[in-house]
């Protein structure tokens, strides 16, 4: 079976310096070109944010977008928000890791829209278990070659305190979400050693992923 995040333990990643490398700019505009203007099972990818527009706007805006979904507990509102605001197309092609080449044309937009509900069982699960009362922008902390780096804090209920690390990259113009680091581990990285452990598992078959992806509405 394929695990939840929530069912696996964390460990630490590497220092965003290193890990934005892991997400080569190669995989980035592979799934970009493969995902811009498709729709995924009746999902659009749409633009999120004009050209114009700063990296700390961008944050600030899809931030407020995640804590309506967080608050609500909506996989609806969480899933509008990943195609909206996430690279879909990079982190997707990224997560298969060795096994990217194994991705059949004809399965693409498959895989694609099976990984974005993958993510928002995730968000979902995880907005249940910590509420979230407030997040708070901070500005730009870096930036590494193309992409960013924004810290955030998240205030639960409890009143407990989370430091959120989030990476940006410009795809088309328009400012994406590639990658967040909670608790100390990246989520890309984590979910790429989740699928890839999982293909490894159904003899290299990257296809046997996309099919369990898909099966779970």
């Amino acid at each position: 079976m394929l695990q939840l995040p929530g069912q696996v333990k964390t460990v630490k990643q590497k220092q965003p310096e290193k890990m934005h490398k892991t997400l080569s700019r190669r995989e980035a505009l592979a799934g970009a070109a493969v995902s811009t203007g498709i729709g995924l099972s009746g999902l659009t990818i749409l633009p999120a944010n004009a050209a114009k527009d700063s990296v700390e706007a961008f944050m600030k805006r899809s931030t407020r977008k995640l804590l309506k979904a967080a608050l609500n507990s909506s996989p609806k509102q969480f899933l509008n928000f990943i195609m909206r605001y996430t690279d879909v197309g990079g982190i997707a092609i990224y997560s298969l890791g060795s096994y990217r080449s194994g991705l059949e044309k004809k399965y693409e937009r498959t895989y694609f829209s099976g990984m974005a509900r993958h993510i928002t069982r995730y968000f979902t699960y995880q907005s249940r278990q910590y509420r979230i009362a407030k997040v708070e922008v901070g500005k730009k902390s870096w930036q590494v070659e193309d992409a960013y780096y924004i810290n955030t804090k998240l205030t639960l209920l409890t009143g407990a305190t989370y430091n959120v690390l989030w990476q940006i990259v410009r795809r088309n113009g328009r400012y994406k979400i590639a990658n967040v680091r909670v608790l100390g581990f990246w989520l890309a990285r984590f979910q790429r050693v989740q699928f890839e452990s999982y293909i490894s598992k159904q003899g290299g078959k990257v296809n046997a992923l996309v099919a369990i992806l898909q099966s779970r509405k």
